[in-house]
């Protein structure tokens, strides 16, 4: 489809099938629409198509089973409440995505009308998704006025899937299943996020529409509150008992009126009130158990299955509601079975061959099959292209022309299905090659070579030679090209010229024609080499110069002289002769002459004579496909032969496996023809020589074929049983006759039964009672005979009927009298009562003599007699009976609210009276009240009915009251302090409240401390308060903030300041630090016992912190001195010209200061210098800070930037070894930013 027209042309199928959906009720009526008929929904789109509310698609259908969108909900909707187009300035509830769609003024005349909510959605409609079935309840129940949630509502639906259902969903279906608009499923389930189809939003808007004029009638219908109530309800809504109406169960399916036993059959059931379905079936209108007929699992919502039998099926749901009521629904199909044929031809045959066509057929029966034929692609006729006959087993043919072939057959069954098999083959023709050659010839003669042809088109001729029985090559013995027809045998002898073809598929056709050549000489004889004892042989002669001599002829067989008399039939003289020898063997020729001068000459030849085989044997004139025919050969002759056998079934010779089982030997044997046809056994012997001789018996033998009859009858049927019986087998080419059995005694079949049976079977019904047998037989030409037999038991029909009144008063007793009994015997009789399609029950006993009973209830009731057999067969009988009685009088209803608080609730008095017009004594019921008669505030209407001792309520009263209450008032304050505890502040809260009513109120926090002390930060608390009857004021809130900021890194001072003190001098060491939020502090030290103590001899470290109120710490400072003495003690002294001190500085600080001193030593003059270098954090390396030259000792004194420097290395040099060991050095460093 082209891209740019895809969009505009899906808009406008919407637009046509929405105004379709939509158009007015003009349009409507008396429409039909095709897809509604039989739909379980039919009824109520009868009554929206004549409501104008639907009237289809633009394809004329209603798609009843397509899923709805919301959109399209909302318009049906919009359109069944009558509502008008909105123009949208009273829309209070925008969506973002329905402008301009085409149900925006429908969807917005819902949110006007409230049926359409602030919370059913989010921002977005989605107008074309599916609407769920929660959804849709939600639209119907505050379209017909019962949209609000009833706080005192249990939500109780029933069903099992509403658990994550909010209270106000839940009250809305039940809101729908009082007013009859929910059903739920027959699982129990409402599903109410399933989609919902087409035809299941038009049953629940009928559904609704009813609901709303049903509460329109009895608003309209409620008596006035007149009387003062006198009795109180002891227990709420189940103050007075009471019971719920289950409906009855509504089921039903269908089934096609035929199928197949391949056909699998999908059952989608229609049902309603259903909690449970049995499967049950009848096969002939007998009960068979249902595996037996069916593959596949049928429940309560169908299934797929597939009939595994044929004949008459009624498949049976038997469906029950909760409460145990049954309906049954029965559909009837009738089940054929599936019929298949098929055969395969050979790819090629000639037109000389016969073709064997085997149809393989299965549940024919008295099927015809057609046969067509078709020849190079256009049709043929059967009986101008074919030999031979096709019937419903196939047959054997003869293709009369060469062609591409594909051979059909059809086959017709009852429902008019047609089976067809098909096979092709192609035809070769018949080559034919003939050979003519002189019968006598010399060597030293051109002959002609006469070679004709037919049907040989692109068929290459090859010639091929024997000479004396043996193969020669032509090009030795013959001189010319065989193809040009003129050649010249070269030596003398016996030869056979042949001539073959070879077709396409390699069948060879060939001609010999047999040749003798003789020597070209002045003397001698000459003959064949080889021949047979049934051959006269031509003996060629020639002697020169023998004048009027007499040759002179002599014979030897197998090396023994014999006379030429005894041995052959003929005569020799000068010029030869012709002889006939009687006996095989190996024999010498020879001849004789003298000339006038006396000398002898002679010649001899030797040749063998061959024997001619003899083979007898004969063949049965009628045999079967089954028959074991024994063959007898008798043979003469056949030293070192076999003998061939060879098949011609009128069509020639054909291939033995596929004709014949068994194989024949010299002696014959045992062997069996596999089809049915006319047959000829054919003995070929090939001798040494290469010659062929075939025999023939002259006895042909017709082979009929093995048939098969068969049928099928139940175990048992009743005498009002019609039995549908078929026949199967190859029974259709005989007739068949039927015998009927009762017990020993055989009968006529019209006492049996009636009905009538022919070849193909029938249907019957036994007349009586008893045990039968049925014979079916057939008799062929050799009087064979084939049969089949069933048993069957034939049952009796029971009847069993009874009388009573057709009308008697609630409770009263009556009499049940059976009548029209027969066949009962033993078995009981079943009694059951139904009220409108449900069990009811009864007091008293019946039994198979009937009773006396009687019924406390009243309406129409159905008592029902029923008796089941031993087979399961149900006879049953029903007569109906009402029963009456009055219903009581509306009750008056009185309802006082009180300011007796309980949980929050008022307490009401409730008080109600009621009579009866027939003096029973009555209970009431409520609905809607407390079972402690205290009621939360709001509006409540409460309804009471009374009920009589036979069960009759009159009709419900109602009451409705109003219960006001104010919700409390309350003030909150927060005022931080700098009182400080563990860290945290002190802030001062206070709240009060107050309430309308004088209740007494209670407060209650979010996210107060319950010391009121607050850790650093934005804090906010809320406080509410809750009066006597638990209504809460409105949430106050307050936010404050704590704050707090660390002390300042205390500043360290000694004193005495330097390097270096003397031991035992006392140091002060004090430090000052402030903080910023003026809290007080506290200097924690280390290093430092008090302010004013002496520190040990050496290097010492001191160091402080400060923390303020709230635990809040400082930065930690320190400082580094030496307490030492001028002797060196405390100090460090040059050991060498190069001295190093390392101040490898305190984790986590910075230098800020320091001091370095080497004291000048007494008398020392030298060139020294020292030097202090400073480990640089930010750039790892170490950097010079100061230098300097001197003669004896050296200072160094330096501020540094806070955070660079975190170690030193002091050196001093000195080439003089008088200050070694003498100079005592020290220096001081001051720290800083000291992490915690």
């Amino acid at each position: 489809m082209n891209k740019k027209m895809k969009g505009p042309l899906s808009t406008l199928l919407v637009v046509c099938l929405v105004v379709s959906m939509l158009a007015g009720s003009t349009y409507a009526v008396n429409r039909y629409f095709e897809d509604a008929k039989g739909h379980w929904a039919e009824e109520v789109i009868r009554i929206l198509t004549d409501r104008g509310i639907i009237s289809g698609y633009p394809d004329g259908l209603v798609h009843p089973d397509d899923i709805i969108t919301k959109a399209e909900f909302a318009a049906l909707i919009a359109r069944i409440m009558e509502l008008p187009k909105s123009d949208g300035s009273e829309v209070t509830l925008g969506f973002s995505d329905i402008a301009g769609h085409w149900s925006e003024q429908n969807i917005e005349a819902l949110i006007i009308a409230g049926v359409i909510q602030k919370g059913d959605y989010g921002t977005k409609f989605q107008p074309d998704e599916p609407i769920t079935r929660m959804e849709m309840i939600r639209m119907l129940v505050r379209a017909i006025g019962k949209g609000e949630h009833d706080p005192s509502c249990l939500c109780v639906t029933g069903f099992s899937d509403d658990g994550n259902l909010t209270d106000k969903d839940k009250s809305s279906i039940c809101a729908g299943k009082e007013h009859g608009i929910v059903n739920g499923y027959p699982d129990g389930t409402v599903k109410p996020e399933g989609k919902a189809t087409r035809a299941e939003a038009f049953s629940m808007l009928v559904d609704a529409d009813e609901a709303k004029e049903q509460i329109k009638k009895e608003e309209a219908t409620k008596p006035p509150a007149t009387q003062q109530p006198e009795d109180k309800p002891s227990g709420g809504s189940s103050g007075g008992g009471g019971s719920s109406s289950v409906p009855a169960p509504q089921f039903s399916f269908t089934l096609p009126k035929t199928a197949y036993t391949a056909d699998e059959i999908e059952i989608k059931p229609e049902s309603r009130y259903v909690s449970s379905v049995t499967w049950s079936a009848l096969k002939d209108g007998l009960p068979v158990e249902l595996d037996q007929l069916t593959a596949g699992t049928l429940d309560a919502n169908g299934g797929k299955v597939k009939f595994t039998q044929t004949g008459g099926i009624t498949l049976i749901a038997t469906a029950k509601n909760s409460r145990g009521t049954a309906v049954v629904h029965e559909q009837t199909i009738s089940i054929y079975p599936v019929m298949t044929a098929d055969f395969t031809l050979p790819e090629t045959a000639h037109t000389d061959t016969a073709v064997a066509v085997e149809l393989s057929t299965k549940n024919l029966g008295s099927n015809l099959v057609e046969w067509y034929l078709q020849k190079d692609g256009t049709d043929a006729d059967l009986n101008k292209s074919l030999m031979g006959e096709l019937d419903f087993t196939g047959g054997t043919v003869l293709f009369k022309e060469k062609g591409s072939y594909t051979l059909t057959a059809f086959i017709t069954d009852e429902l008019g299905k047609t089976i067809t098999a098909e096979s092709s083959i192609t035809i070769y023709p018949v080559a034919e090659v003939s050979l003519t050659l002189p019968t006598v010839s010399h060597t030293d003669k051109t002959i002609t070579l006469q070679t004709e042809t037919k049907e040989t088109d692109g068929l290459t001729i090859v010639y091929t030679l024997t000479r004396n029985g043996e193969f020669a090559e032509i090009s030795q013995w013959i001189e010319g090209d065989p193809d040009h027809g003129s050649i010249r045998f070269t030596e003398k002898g016996v030869y056979a010229m042949t001539a073959s073809i070879t077709d396409a598929i390699g069948r060879v056709f060939v001609d010999t024609a047999d040749i003798i050549v003789y020597p070209v000489g002045s003397a001698g004889f000459y003959l064949p080499e080889i021949f047979h004892t049934d051959k006269t042989v031509h003996v060629e002669a020639i002697f020169s110069e023998i004048g009027s001599h007499a040759a002179s002829w002599s014979l030897t067989h197998d090396g023994k002289e014999v006379s030429l008399d005894d041995m052959t039939v003929g005569m020799l003289n000068n010029s030869g002769g012709e002889l006939k020898f009687h006996t095989k063997g190996s024999y010498v020729l020879k001849a004789e002459f003298t000339d006038e001068g006396g000398r002898s000459y002679s010649y001899e030849q030797s040749f063998v004579v061959y024997p001619v085989p003899v083979v007898s044997y004969s063949l049965p004139k009628h045999a079967h496909t089954d028959s074991d025919i024994v063959i007898q050969a008798e043979t003469a002759d056949l030293e070192g032969l076999t003998i061939e056998w060879l098949v011609d079934n009128t069509f020639g010779f054909q291939d033995w496996p596929t004709y014949v089982d068994g194989k024949l030997t010299n002696d014959g044997g045992t062997l069996r023809f596999k089809r049915a046809g006319i047959y000829e056994l054919v003995a070929r012997v090939t001798d040494e020589t290469g010659r062929v001789f075939l025999y023939e018996s002259k006895e042909r033998c017709e082979v009929l074929p093995v048939l098969t009859i068969g049928f099928e009858l139940p175990d048992f049927a009743y005498t009002d049983t019609a039995i549908d019986l078929r026949t199967h087998g190859n029974n259709n080419v005989l007739p068949v006759e039927w015998f009927v059995s009762r017990g020993d005694r055989s009968i006529p079949l019209t006492e049996a039964f009636e009905g009538n049976l022919t070849a193909q079977g029938g249907k019957i019904t036994f007349k009586d009672v008893g045990e039968y047998v049925l014979t079916a037989s057939m008799t062929d030409y050799l009087k064979r005979s084939y049969s089949h037999n069933e048993s069957i038991r034939i049952l009796p029909v029971m009847q069993y009927a009874f009388t009573m009144p057709q009308s008697v008063h609630y409770g009263t007793e009556f009499d049940v009298v059976p009548k029209n009994v027969q066949h009962i015997g033993s078995y009981s009789v079943v009694w059951t009562l139904q009220k409108e399609g449900s069990t009811a029950s009864y007091q008293g006993t019946l039994d198979n003599e009937g009773g006396k009973i009687a019924i406390s209830d009243i309406g129409d009731f159905t008592l029902t007699a029923s008796v089941t057999d031993s087979t399961g067969r149900v006879v049953s009988h029903s007569e109906s009976i009402t029963v009456t009685n009055t219903a009581p009088n509306a009750p008056v209803v009185e309802a006082v609210p009180t300011r007796t608080v309980k949980d929050g609730k008022f307490l009401v008095n409730i008080t109600a009276t009621a009579d009866d017009p027939d003096g029973d004594a009555v209970t009431l019921e409520y609905a809607d009240t407390t079972a402690d008669s205290y009621y939360t505030p709001g509006t409540h209407t409460i309804r009471v009915r009374a009920k009589d001792i036979a069960g009759a309520y009159s009709p419900w009263t109602e009451k409705t009251f109003t219960i006001t209450s104010s919700a409390p008032v309350v003030t909150l304050t927060a005022t931080t302090t700098r009182t400080a505890k563990d860290g945290k502040f002190l802030v001062n809260i206070s709240a009060a409240a107050s309430d309308a009513d004088g209740d007494t109120t209670t407060l209650e926090w979010e996210n107060k401390a319950a010391d009121n002390y607050y850790a650093v930060g934005t804090h906010t608390i809320r406080v509410r308060a809750k009066d006597a009857t638990g209504l809460y004021s409105e949430w106050v809130s307050k936010t404050f903030t704590i704050t707090n900021s660390a002390p300042t890194a205390p500043v360290i001072t000694r004193t005495p300041s330097g390097n270096s003190v003397p031991p035992g001098t006392p140091v002060t060491i004090k430090a000052t630090s402030s903080d910023p939020d003026g809290d007080d502090i506290t200097l924690v030290w280390e290093g430092r016992n008090a302010e004013t103590q002496t520190h040990p001899l050496g290097r010492n470290v001191v160091r402080v912190k400060a923390v303020d109120s709230a635990g809040i710490e400082s930065l930690w400072a320190a400082i580094v001195f030496f307490v030492a003495d001028s002797n060196g003690g405390g100090g460090m002294t040059l050991t060498g010209p190069d001295s190093v001190i390392m101040e490898n500085g305190l984790e986590g600080a910075t230098i800020t200061e320091y001091t370095f001193t080497v004291p000048p030593v007494s008398g020392h003059v030298g060139s020294d210098f020292g030097r202090v270098r400073g480990y640089n954090k930010l750039t790892g390396q170490w950097d010079q800070l100061d230098y300097g030259t001197t003669t004896n000792g050296i200072t160094f004194s330096r501020s540094l930037g806070a955070g660079v420097y975190t170690k030193l290395e002091f050196y001093y040099y000195t080439n003089h070894n008088c200050m070694y060991n003498k100079s005592n050095i020290t220096y001081s460093v001051s720290y800083c930013h000291f992490s915690n």
